[in-house]
């Protein structure tokens, strides 16, 4: 069972997190207090129009994720490669039958060494990718926004389709920066449902 000390201690430790939620929470509470909003029209989706709206994002998610490839891989992989060595030398050590403590000692910090590496190298690549999403979402890119029934924008309110917009820029970004992988699944999901019913 958690004690107040251990609330502490992840308040203390995730603090960010936190607030980060506790703000999500009070503007999520905002718009459903404030705004009395009807549900935006969307077009009619089947499985021959939805790969065409969505195109756009997949060839961007697609085109974003090599770019990202083509950045890390000659900045990172010479040091991971090294320390791949380092792996494979020291388990290599580790696995004789001569093996010390310090043998086994070299090959769990060798290790570490790496997955540290290799979880850094994963943040980097994220961070560029998310850049990557946000120019594509500034130059046009979006999600939801060309699944909305055109015709009826006019009769929706201002600050709705402004809070959408926003919506879909964030979503997009985040999309397009989880890489090309993440869209195939629900597209599939999407067009399977599609083809029984």
């Amino acid at each position: 069972m958690a004690t107040p000390g251990d609330l502490k201690n992840s308040l203390t430790a995730h603090g960010g997190a936190w607030a980060l939620v506790a703000a999500l929470a009070g503007g999520f509470y905002y718009l459903l207090r404030w705004s009395h909003w009807d549900a935006l029209p969307f077009i009619k989706v089947d499985a021959t129009n939805l790969i065409g709206y969505l195109t756009p994002l997949i060839l961007s998610a697609a085109l974003i994720e090599r770019a990202v490839e083509v950045v890390i891989s000659p900045w990172r992989d010479p040091d991971a490669n090294a320390k791949m060595t380092q792996v494979i030398v020291a388990k290599a050590k580790a696995a004789q039958d001569t093996a010390t403590d310090e043998d086994r000692h070299q090959l769990t910090t060798s290790a570490g060494d790496l997955n540290q590496y290799k979880g850094k190298t994963r943040q980097y690549a994220y961070a560029i990718a998310l850049t990557l999403g946000v120019a594509a979402v500034t130059a046009g890119v979006r999600t939801l926004w060309p699944l909305l029934d055109t015709r009826a924008i006019p009769a929706s309110p201002v600050d709705q389709l402004n809070y959408f917009r926003w919506y879909d820029m964030v979503l997009t970004s985040l999309l397009l920066a989880g890489g090309a992988a993440g869209l195939h699944a629900p597209i599939n999901a999407f067009t399977s449902f599609f083809q029984k019913s």
